[in-house]
């Protein structure tokens, strides 16, 4: 048996750190700014949308060094952080003397009321940390996640280009990582179980066979791994955690192999891992994952956690109906696969037993004969949550289409697939007046709802036009290939 712990250990800066009470149940945003009077971590949104709370984690990769990456701490559990080292921006100037990426923001008049100002220097310290060489893009695309609300951003992304004549300074090198590994190796195989006065229990499982046994006697254990959704409910008062188990440093459903056509992806991998696995031979789904949130996100949120969340409106599940996608629930009596198509009964409920973990997604890629395309419409391009969604998967014998799988979101309590426009477009050729009568007949299938983001009548205009831009967007290849 695997030694058991009662205390959550990681390092803060250069400290070492244990938690043994409710403070395990704590945002590290708010521990940070409430019991640790480091108020340079800045909060704004609570919701993981600003940017001004991040913070760098670093987290023991396989080969048992320090990983470092940006994440929102606002949205991240104390309890999380187990075996984990935070750095904040009270670490960045050493000496006295500024990191150049707060020396840049002061010279480029990057900083005006100054509350977005710590959560812009720690992205730009991790660009600098992973990055000799800055464009405008890469900087932008670093800096997707933070917000300002003075100005626009011109100043701060010339903070970003003075990067390239700065000398190059590594955070993580400033603290005695060796020391670090070390501990976390030892602590990598013990278990961790935290109880508290007023009832609250927290586990974390050696491994995924420990994390099975506690899911049959413990069904009512909350599943955490990202958290990214369950802080923003925390946040906004929605949703008391008091029993919680930690499964994403789990390594057993936690990797992404390719296995000849298919993608086997764990659940607890994040989407930044998913997002580098996609690019070759998924690009469809990389250039979604890339506008659906920022880094600081994608560095939590996971895969199995979008799935399990069952939002119907979750950028990610039309790819994987479309897709023919099939998940692998594991339990103490051993595996079972559902196909996602049939895995979701209605809004938020799903075939997941009361003792069953999701442990991975087996996701079939595009055949070379197919056409397949996502769409997402949104207020705005970046980092918003979706009006309406849909994935069109074809498989082409030449001009005539010899299989069809539709996928939708945001018009139904579910991802709903398009049964009857799918049976429309098997066995006829592709043409403009095909595809037009595949609108009509997609916008007769759906049943959306008016909300915030576009009324019914709205969502359905948007469906039936994404089956028009489908068409003008693949007609041309298609032509090219029958020729």
């Amino acid at each position: 048996m695997p030694a058991t712990r009662e205390k959550i250990v990681f390092y803060l800066n250069h400290d070492r750190v244990e938690i043994t009470c409710e403070d395990a149940f704590l945002t590290l945003s708010t521990w940070l700014r409430v019991k640790k009077a480091m108020t340079g971590t800045k909060v704004v949104c609570s919701e993981g949308d600003c940017g001004a709370c991040t913070v760098i984690l670093g987290w023991m990769n396989p080969v048992g060094k320090l990983e470092y990456r940006i994440v929102d701490s606002c949205i991240q559990f104390l309890f999380q952080l187990d075996s984990c080292h935070v750095i904040t921006v009270e670490a960045l100037t050493e000496n006295g003397k500024l990191h150049p990426a707060q020396q840049a923001m002061v010279e480029c008049f990057g900083s005006q009321c100054g509350f977005c100002t710590p959560g812009f220097v720690m992205a730009l310290a991790d660009l600098a940390e992973k990055e000799q060489s800055h464009t405008t893009t890469s900087i932008k695309d670093k800096l997707a996640g933070n917000l300002c609300r003075c100005t626009g951003y011109e100043a701060i992304v010339k903070a970003g280009l003075a990067l390239n004549a700065a000398q190059q300074v590594k955070i993580s090198e400033r603290f005695d990582r060796k020391a670090m590994e070390a501990e976390f190796a030892k602590t990598a195989g013990q278990s961790l179980k935290i109880e508290t006065a007023s009832g609250q229990i927290f586990f974390k499982p050696a491994d995924l066979g420990e994390a099975l046994k506690l899911r049959a006697a413990m069904p009512q254990l909350r599943l955490v791994a990202g958290a990214t959704d369950l802080g923003v409910q925390h946040n906004k008062g929605r949703s008391v955690v008091t029993h919680a188990m930690f499964i994403a440093h789990l390594g057993e459903i936690g990797d992404v192999q390719k296995r000849g056509d298919l993608l086997e992806i764990g659940a607890t991998v994040n989407w930044s891992e998913v997002l580098a696995a996609t690019e070759a031979d998924l690009p469809e789904l990389h250039a979604i994952l890339k506008v659906f949130a920022a880094e600081q996100i994608r560095n939590a949120a996971t895969i199995g956690g979008n799935i399990i969340n069952a939002s119907p409106i979750a950028d990610s599940l039309p790819c994987l109906f479309a897709l023919d996608a099939r998940l692998v629930l594991r339990s103490v009596s051993g595996s079972r696969e559902v196909a996602i198509n049939g895995f979701y009964s209605g809004y938020k409920k799903f075939d997941l037993r009361a003792d069953e973990i999701l442990a991975k997604i087996i996701l079939p890629l595009p055949k070379t004969n197919s056409l397949f395309k996502l769409y997402k419409v949104s207020k705005r391009r970046d980092l918003d949550i979706s009006t309406v969604t849909l994935a069109i998967h074809l498989q082409m014998a030449g001009a005539k289409i010899a299989g069809a799988q539709l996928a939708a979101g945001g018009v139904a309590a579910t991802i709903l697939r398009l049964a009857n426009t799918e049976k429309l477009l098997i066995g006829a050729e592709l043409s403009a007046e095909l595809f037009h009568k595949a609108g009509d007949m997609a916008m007769s299938e759906i049943q959306p709802q008016s909300d915030v983001r576009g009324s019914a009548d709205f969502r359905k205009i948007l469906i039936r036009n994404l089956f028009h831009k489908f068409y003008f967007e693949t007609s041309q290849a298609v032509g090219a290939k029958a020729g």
